[in-house]
């Protein structure tokens, strides 16, 4: 293939790439401190980078258009620029460049494949479900929910920090699988409740902008189900997309319900069990991740990370 060619079949991939404001890769940062245990050699840690930015943008860009979402990282979604049958052909080619790239680096190894294709089934099964209940109007319970989650995220963080131990062929670290459960949901969890409750999301994004794609997310999801015989939310999900006077509604309702207090406290449970499931691991201090986990807790109100798990 000529330079030219790649250039022009993989152009979506490259406009999502280009950082936006305040565009922070939670995940590449957590797999990074991780690296402080494994301690995989510096001349793989930026390939390793590499593949590991190609799986995160690759789901990225199908998330936006399976979601119809018109801004990603401050810019308009690469399908919103290039169409939806580029941007689709080019996510298919990255993928298997990046199985390519994971070959030559790590050899035909079993458990490489195994690796590679338990998680995109994991991702595909999260981003299947979470559309089919989007698109039945069915709102999932909060066990449902976390399933998806899983599925989306949490398997994904998970492997990410696998791969790194087979490209520094090191052991196994005794991560539990709480652990990355809890992260993945966490980071899920609080993308959905500044979505409804953060002003500055409009800055970044569309305003309530999950309310267009009707999503059921983990605010919504609690308002429904907390108060089942009241279905002024369910009905106006299904206007999707919203004006504006019907997403201050919307959010008004929700407020009303106690949806995002409860939030707020099940992040701080949350954040209570993933500093438990740290302390579990038995090596030596890790003041990179700690600086890492602190970042991601502090100032909850305030922060936007862009690439959260959507």
């Amino acid at each position: 293939m000529w330079p030219k060619d790649e250039e022009i079949l993989l152009a979506p991939i490259i406009h999502v790439t280009q950082p936006g404001p305040e565009y922070r890769n939670i995940m590449r940062r957590l797999w990074r401190a991780c690296n402080y245990w494994i301690k995989c050699p510096k001349n793989l840690q930026k390939i390793y980078g590499d593949i590991g930015d190609t799986i995160y943008n690759v789901a990225l860009i199908l998330d936006d258009i399976e979601d119809l979402t018109k801004v990603r990282r401050g810019i308009p979604a690469a399908h919103m620029v290039y169409g939806v049958p580029l941007t689709v052909q080019a996510t298919i080619h990255k993928a298997i460049l990046l199985f390519q790239d994971l070959i030559y680096h790590l050899g035909d190894s079993e458990e490489l494949a195994d690796g590679f294709i338990r998680v995109g089934l994991d991702l595909m099964t999260g981003q299947g479900v979470e559309i089919y209940y989007r698109d039945t109007e069915t709102c999932p319970t909060f066990d449902d929910f976390r399933v998806v989650v899983q599925g989306k995220a949490s398997y994904t963080f998970m492997w990410g920090v696998r791969l790194l131990e087979m490209f520094a062929k090191t052991k196994k670290i005794n991560f539990s699988n709480e652990f990355w459960d809890k992260i993945g949901y966490f980071i899920q969890v609080y993308d959905d409740y500044i979505n409804l409750h953060n002003p500055k999301w409009a800055t970044v994004r569309v305003f309530c902008d999950d309310l267009d794609e009707g999503k059921f997310s983990y605010p919504i999801i609690h308002a429904i189900q907390s108060h089942p015989e009241d279905h002024r939310l369910i009905n106006l999900l299904k206007k999707r997309p919203l004006d504006l006077e019907s997403k201050k509604l919307f959010v008004d309702i929700m407020e009303s319900f106690g949806s995002f207090e409860h939030s707020r406290e099940f992040l701080e449970d949350l954040k209570r069990g993933i500093l438990e499931e740290v302390k579990k691991i038995k090596l030596e201090r890790n003041l990179h991740l700690e600086r890492v986990l602190d970042d991601i807790f502090t100032n909850l109100e305030t922060k936007i990370f862009i690439d959260g798990c959507d």
